[in-house]
């Protein structure tokens, strides 16, 4: 080695040795406890509020259920989902429907929506019942029109229902007409043969017979005036051939036997 070579440690500088340690790591941040427990107060009470809103939205929920011909009210329970039987008052009390009715809606509907198709619905059953001369329910039809008038939330037409009222008491008439006409049937059966027979005691027997005849045609007349089919509320006279006498009834053949 020569003297112009520098020595071995004289070839590298202080600052040269150097090395860069680089970047220091950061100590790791750790959630405090306290942080913690605001965070799940936060998310419960985000989560219950969801729940009462949810519940509040179902419990304002109606459904109109149809089983067979049985129909029943039904509300939202204050959770969110699930139903029960509800009948506040007799408006919205389980009833029957007759054949061929079926309420509009069925489904999840407000207080409006349901009070509108129930209200339809009372109307179109009681309808029915008093079209049918032959075998229609007057009660069930006065049943539901005062269902109607007790509904909660609709604006009904009380004329139409008080109109509606009026053919209850109406065809309750002519129920009682047709009894009166059973018994005139049976009157005038009697005084037929009384006409027949002659009497010892009693005179003028074709006259009872003229003035029932008489009340029976202003019966069939009153019918056809007001739109009816008097076969369909009035009883046939009894028709007898001619030369015949009618059966007599079991006083009337008591009181032969008797006097022979």
């Amino acid at each position: 080695m020569t003297d112009a070579t520098p020595p071995v440690d004289e070839l590298f500088d202080e600052e040269d040795l150097r090395i860069d340690p680089g970047p220091v790591p950061q100590k790791q941040r750790r959630f405090s406890m306290p942080s913690v427990r605001y965070g799940s107060v936060a998310i419960g009470l985000v989560g219950f509020i969801i729940f009462w809103w949810l519940s509040s939205i179902q419990h304002d929920q109606f459904y109109i259920v149809v089983d067979g011909d049985a129909v029943q009210i039904e509300r939202g329970y204050f959770f969110p989902f699930g139903s029960g039987v509800w009948a506040e008052s007799r408006a919205y009390e389980p009833f029957t429907l007759p054949r061929g009715i079926k309420p509009e809606r069925t489904g999840a509907m407000d207080k409006k929506a349901r009070d509108a198709t129930l209200l339809q619905l009372y109307i179109a059953i009681a309808k029915k019942e008093l079209d049918n001369l032959a075998s229609g329910q007057v009660d069930n039809a006065e049943d539901m029109l005062w269902r109607a008038q007790k509904l909660q939330s609709t604006s009904s037409d009380d004329r139409r229902i008080l109109r509606m009222l009026g053919d209850v008491a109406f065809r309750r008439g002519l129920r009682e007409v047709r009894g009166i006409q059973s018994r005139f049937d049976e009157a005038l059966e009697q005084f037929t043969l009384a006409a027949m027979r002659g009497g010892a005691a009693y005179d003028g027997a074709h006259k009872w017979v003229a003035a029932i005849k008489s009340l029976r045609d202003e019966f069939r007349r009153l019918a056809v005036e007001s739109g009816l089919d008097p076969d369909l509320i009035l009883a046939e006279p009894p028709k007898l051939e001619e030369g015949a006498e009618p059966a007599a009834s079991d006083d009337a053949a008591d009181a032969d036997a008797g006097a022979d």
